[in-house]
């Protein structure tokens, strides 16, 4: 996919941010407000175009954006599993895979802990747990204290059956604050089998 708008710009990086006069809140904030709008978001509709249309131009001007990295990961999936889905008009087919999305922030925006957070999360909802894992464990290398990483990284152990390692990742993301109980679900499942 070509730059159509002269060169990409990095989600992290400040001057996406800032307000420059022809971009009012910044280029993020326009983006965000016109093209990654919680309908956009949530797969339910377009806002200047059929989607995957404005996950497109997201992606093209913030190829490492967390979220519509997310979001088109969930719509190649959608469309490839609900026969609903792809016959609604307003969807059109995926253009590129996610893969191609995720390895292009990757390539322009090397080391990012969200950004391997986001696609070790496309690749356990594909039940690939290994490449999910090493991204996950390599995501924690770079960002210790990155606790979603952990308690994900928990859910693979357990899905694996590496109960103690599943602990380990799980007393790291609940000490941290974690808010969600399902890992600890899982771990006490496991430990009365």
């Amino acid at each position: 996919m070509e730059w159509k708008r002269g060169r990409p710009f990095n989600y992290y990086a400040a001057e996406t941010r800032q307000d420059t006069g022809t971009y009012r809140g910044g280029l993020l904030y326009l983006v965000e407000n016109r093209h990654f709008t919680p309908e956009v978001r949530n797969l339910t509709k377009g806002s200047s175009a059929r989607l995957p249309g404005d996950l497109l131009f997201v992606l093209n001007t913030i190829p490492n954006h967390p979220a519509a990295l997310d979001a088109y990961s969930r719509y190649e999936a959608k469309y490839k599993t609900s026969k609903s889905f792809r016959k609604n008009r307003d969807n059109r087919p995926p253009q590129y895979s996610a893969e191609c999305f995720f390895e292009r922030a990757a390539r322009l925006y090397p080391g990012n802990p969200e950004t391997q957070f986001v696609q070790a999360l496309h690749y356990y909802r594909r039940d690939d747990l290994s490449r999910a894992q090493s991204l996950l464990e390599s995501a924690i290398k770079l960002s210790p204290d990155y606790i979603e990483a952990h308690y994900n990284l928990g859910l693979i152990y357990i899905k694996q059956g590496r109960l103690e390692l599943a602990k380990k990742h799980a007393a790291i993301a609940y000490d941290a604050g974690y808010p969600l109980a399902g890992l600890q679900r899982m771990i006490a499942d496991r430990e009365q089998q």
